[in-house]
């Protein structure tokens, strides 16, 4: 059996979420099972109280960011994690409503993808300080590939009203 260490490892970023059930043990857990697919796990950003996005009236979220190195493409690594959602529980809903758990792609190393089903880096990045916040914590001069600006700059330009390290 080939060993995934074997094979180009990419920077990849992710952000994990969750406003249902009992939402630190759903990041927990969706760490397990990324770890589970031959993704290991670089770094982990704080954990962040965020207030909702998009959609407000709904529970507040829990955040956070991971930082991953993997071999699995981009539209394989996006199956992965779906799959990860799916056996946690998530199901279909609206648009940025609540959710048990949700992770997204935020940037693939240097890569722009996009494709019906993924567009990498992510779409609302820079929209969203609930993503900035925890991926300046743990990469502040990792640079979007689209703009060439870095984490550390996006925080000076967004409203960090309602991010807060969530402390139990």
């Amino acid at each position: 059996m080939l060993s995934y260490t074997m094979f180009k490892m990419e920077k990849i970023f992710l952000l994990l979420g969750s406003n249902q059930g009992k939402r630190i043990r759903n990041l927990r857990a969706a760490q397990a099972e990324i770890r589970r697919n031959q993704i290991k796990i670089v770094k982990k950003s704080s954990v962040y109280k965020t207030a909702p996005w998009g959609k407000k009236d709904q529970p507040d979220f829990l955040n956070m960011a991971l930082q991953v190195n993997c071999t699995h493409p981009p539209v394989e690594l996006l199956r992965i994690l779906k799959r990860i959602e799916k056996k946690m529980g998530r199901e279909k809903g609206c648009k940025w409503g609540p959710r048990l758990i949700d992770i997204d792609i935020l940037f693939y190393s240097a890569r722009i993808v996009k494709t019906r089903d993924l567009s990498i880096p992510h779409p609302f990045f820079e929209q969203r300080p609930f993503a900035i916040v925890p991926m300046a914590e743990i990469s502040p001069n990792f640079a979007d590939p689209r703009s060439a600006r870095k984490m550390k700059d996006y925080l000076t330009e967004i409203d960090h009203e309602g991010i807060a390290i969530y402390r139990r």
